[in-house]
């Protein structure tokens, strides 16, 4: 991945710190249009005969669309650059800085839009785009971009403030609806946003906004929900609660029903201390200005005491996460690859949080994580697996936006996501998956396979079969048609019970690649399934033309071998298995002679040779108690390894099937 610091238009004052963004994949925009709605009257059958000649007379005449102006002059160049390599960040901000320098609309709607929906997490160039249309008086388009990127990039605090600050300018003050306007896009924000450890200026902004309205009561309350939060500054919050309610007498900031229900409390309390203080029931003013005070400064007290204890608790939260946050060192998205310092503090980090936190901070820490680590699939995974087990739609939401965003390319987020749907009953959506994927990254053998199996599994044993003839036909090595031959002979044979068919498609393969050993394993394995005595003279053919071809010495032995075992265990004639015991003998020799010679003229020291030996010998002792050592040469010959027998003789899988089906999240 490429590093996009080239660019040459910094984003905002923060973009180049901050180049943040979280969350879903925005929609393409749609080119603004009239639409015209045409209500067909109700007219009689002459009428109607009537205006089909006439319009047959008269066609009507096309209205020819307004024509786009002309792109600018260099804007082919930075298009076609961006078209060749368009995983290039570098050319992409390249031809964004072009077009804004320009300030072509058509061109820039078009550059922004291809550019955000493959990094929507750029939150700066959202605000890009907005100030670009709204410099060309385009408020309401520039409006939509922004909601466009707030629901891409929901957890981008910069991105909210941005949105909030432009509805602020740009929304009529004198409108009642204005307050409602901007209260409800503060909630809004909040509920998106709020909860993130560095979300200080959103609140921040709320509060001011609030106190601009004289909303004081909106303030206290605001103050009330943030204390409770873990964020970086919640010690200055505090501070700054304090210093709203010192300033300002309760009336003023406590609703009717709150500064109620306090003077009672304190009513209360003063009662049972045996004080013969009274005081009016409800929001009247006690007439002793004495009393007055001392009852200000009781609530003043009161409220702080019970403010403290939220502080303290929440100050604990704080410290229990400040080292995570600290280690935190790049939180908005790059393309650079992160230091692994910092990969290790996310996963502690989010460990942490799924043992310690409520599942909305869960939740939270997800979004920022992907964020900086959008391109690092083990992390949408992880985010994947956890909301499997509390929300499948939740699930489903980020497996989609990993899929068809950040994780184009990279097929163990697709398999899973595949088994996802799969598991969900989702047969249809988990089929398409994997076709999506296996047409964007071609040649991938474990996509075919689950492709294959998922049919299998349903019953669709045609289907099943057609994707592996398929993948055989396509095959660009002779090895790769080996692979699934040795798949679709043992779907003939273990599936549709077929002997006939397997053994032809693995004698079918042979013809083309005649030195698999691989091969060579199945079709033993094939004949060894049957009646043994039945099929001797077919395994025993296929061993010896394995020892009689060009294959590598070291391959004939290991078939040799086997093929003692086999007629020691199964064969029905001594004389054809002491004939190929001492044919085993002779290749054993050759072996011996050829690493002699590979050996000549370098020492060996005594001790190497003596362990050899040794290692021999002691291979060799087992076969002592065998009557067949007697009768043969005395050459050393290693002892019968059944252990190894079997693990050569049954194919072994190289794909790893527990790694595409990851253990459920903890």
């Amino acid at each position: 991945m490429q590093d996009p610091s080239p660019d040459p238009s910094p984003v905002t004052e923060n973009t180049e710190k901050k180049g943040e963004a979280p969350a879903e994949a925005p929609q393409s925009n749609k080119d603004s249009a009239d639409i015209l709605e045409v209500t067909a009257m109700e007219q009689s059958p002459e009428q109607e005969a009537a205006n089909e000649v006439e319009e047959a007379a008269e066609p009507p005449e096309k209205v020819e669309p307004e024509p786009e102006p002309p792109l600018p002059p260099e804007f082919d160049k930075y298009w076609k650059a961006v078209e060749a390599n368009p995983e290039e960040f570098t050319t992409w901000t390249y031809l964004l800085h072009y077009v804004e320098q320009e300030n072509h609309i058509y061109a820039t709607r078009r550059v922004f839009d291809m550019f955000l929906a493959r990094y929507p997490y750029c939150y700066g160039y959202w605000k890009k785009y907005a100030d670009i249309e709204k410099r060309n008086n385009n408020v309401m388009e520039a409006d939509e971009v922004y909601r466009r990127g707030i629901q891409a990039v929901t957890l981008s605090v910069d991105l909210w403030i941005h949105y909030l600050q432009f509805l602020k300018e740009t929304l009529d003050p004198s409108d009642p609806e204005t307050t409602n306007t901007m209260r409800g896009t503060f909630e809004h924000a909040l509920m998106s946003a709020g909860l993130d450890f560095r979300s200080d200026k959103l609140w921040e902004m709320y509060i001011n906004y609030e106190t601009e309205q004289g909303n004081l009561s909106g303030v206290t309350s605001i103050y009330s929900r943030l204390l409770g939060i873990p964020t970086l500054h919640y010690a200055h919050h505090f501070q700054k609660l304090k210093e709203h309610i010192q300033g300002h007498l309760p009336k003023e900031f406590l609703t009717a029903e709150k500064f109620i229900e306090l003077r009672k409390e304190l009513a209360s309390i003063s009662h049972h201390s045996g004080s013969k203080f009274e005081c009016p029931s409800g929001l009247e003013d006690i007439a002793d200005p004495a009393q007055r005070t001392t009852e200000v400064e009781n609530m003043r007290h009161r409220i702080i005491e019970v403010h403290q204890e939220i502080f303290s608790l929440n100050e604990n939260e704080v410290h229990k996460r400040w080292a995570f946050e600290e280690g935190i060192k790049r939180p908005y998205f790059h393309v650079k690859p992160l230091e692994k310092v910092q990969i290790n503090n996310w996963k502690e980090y989010l460990d942490f949080e799924i043992e310690n936190g409520a599942h909305e901070r869960v939740v939270i820490l997800f979004e920022r994580c992907v964020i900086a680590c959008a391109c690092y699939e083990e992390f949408w995974i992880k985010y994947a697996k956890y909301m499997e087990n509390h929300s499948p739609e939740g699930a489903r939401h980020v497996y989609n936006r990993a899929c068809n965003i950040y994780l184009l390319r990279k097929p163990l987020a697709h398999l899973l996501w595949a088994a996802f749907e799969e598991q969900q009953g989702n047969v249809d959506d988990a089929r398409r998956i994997l076709k999506t994927l296996e047409e964007s990254v071609e040649g991938l053998a474990m996509v075919r396979l689950r492709r294959v199996n998922l049919e299998r599994r349903h019953g669709n044993m045609k289907e099943a079969e057609e994707l592996l003839t398929e993948a055989m036909k396509n095959s660009k090595t002779t090895h790769e048609l080996s692979f699934y031959a040795i798949k679709l002979a043992r779907f003939y044979f273990k599936i549709q019970k077929n002997v006939v068919k397997a053994r032809k498609v693995l004698n079918d393969a042979l013809q083309k690649d005649k030195e698999n050993t691989r091969l060579y394993l199945n079709l033993i394995d094939l004949e060894f399934c049957g009646d043994v005595k039945q099929n001797e003279s077919n395994i025993l053919l296929l061993f010896d033309k394995v020892i009689k071809s060009s294959m590598p010495l070291t391959t004939k032995i290991t078939f040799s071998q086997r093929k003692v075992e086999f007629l020691e265990d199964f064969g029905s004639d001594i004389n054809r298995l002491l004939t190929t015991y001492d044919e085993h003998q002779r290749l054993l020799r050759e072996q011996e002679i050829l690493k002699r010679k590979a050996e000549n003229g370098l020492e060996q020291q005594d001790a190497k040779r003596l362990h050899t030996e040794d290692g021999a010998v002691m291979a060799a002792a087992p076969m002592a108690a065998t009557p067949m050592v007697a009768t043969t040469t005395a050459a050393v010959q290693p002892a019968y390894n059944y252990a190894n027998w079997y693990q050569h003789y049954n194919y072994q899988n190289t794909w790893n099937y527990g790694q595409y089906y990851h253990p459920p999240s903890t």
